[in-house]
């Protein structure tokens, strides 16, 4: 006789999303030595790309118009009548007293950015890998910190004053 299958149900999946991160929080972290970067003072968007950096040095990159668009409504705090993606996830961290301490933003290996995510929980902290403007969606929504690396500023930052 075939098996009923069965729905999962919200509360199950939330279970799921928290072992999930409680797992991942063990299994994670080396904070770097925070002298190595700088904190992001400047950011603004102009259709797609994006402008963020430290003082008169700053990264110009290019993201999807959806991220964009996301970063936009994080810097003025609006949430529109559908949540974003960022919106949810920002929610999620809140209602399982998870807070985003930090973004980082790491490196550029000519075609990528790379960036990661500080969660932490109680005294778990996990670092998870990020796309750049995801992190900074997140991180506006949470009045997180920024933090670019200053050797990646100097790599590939452009002097706007």
């Amino acid at each position: 006789m075939p098996r009923k299958k069965k729905k999962l149900n919200a509360s199950f999946i939330t279970l799921m999303v928290l072992i999930l991160v409680s797992i991942m929080a063990y299994a994670v972290i080396n904070i770097v030595d925070m002298d190595e970067y700088v904190i992001a003072d400047v950011l603004e968007v102009s259709g797609t790309t994006i402008i963020i950096g430290n003082n008169c040095t700053v990264i110009v990159a290019e993201t999807s118009s959806e991220r964009a668009y996301s970063i936009e409504l994080g810097k003025i705090g609006l949430i529109e009548e559908r949540p974003t993606t960022h919106d949810v996830f920002s929610e999620v961290l809140k209602s399982f007293n998870i807070t985003l301490d930090h973004v980082q933003i790491e490196s550029f290996d000519d075609q990528y950015y790379y960036a990661y995510l500080f969660l932490m929980s109680g005294d778990k902290i996990l670092r998870l890998d990020t796309k750049p403007s995801d992190g900074i969606a997140l991180a506006l929504r949470t009045d997180s910190p920024i933090y670019i690396k200053k050797s990646l500023l100097e790599q590939v930052g452009r002097d706007i004053c």
